[in-house]
């Protein structure tokens, strides 16, 4: 029984740190894409990064004043995220993280 023990905490810890691992690398996507972007970056540049992510998802609001990009991760219960705000040329007007 002990033994049964051992390897149920085993398999656990072993997938703690898998599911941590995974989340650093999502963190690290949204942060490093979202650092990527800086005001008068045009829409499809954006989407065509934000196309490569492999962790982490985005979605695209149309709004009266142009578009925003909200960029996070579910490993983060979308916690963390990047704002990309568009005006209605679609350039960037604002970026903002966290």
């Amino acid at each position: 029984m002990l033994k049964l023990k051992f390897i149920v905490l085993l398999i656990s810890i072993l997938g703690l740190l898998v599911f941590a691992f995974y989340a650093n690398e999502a963190r690290k996507e949204v942060y490093y894409l979202c650092g990527n972007v800086s005001k008068g970056t045009a829409y499809s540049s954006v989407i065509r990064q934000l196309n490569t992510v492999n962790l982490s998802e985005y979605k695209v609001e149309n709004l009266q004043q142009g578009k925003r990009v909200i960029h996070s991760s579910a490993l983060h219960f979308h916690l963390l995220s990047c704002n990309i705000e568009f005006n209605p040329q679609e350039k960037v007007v604002s970026v903002s993280y966290g």
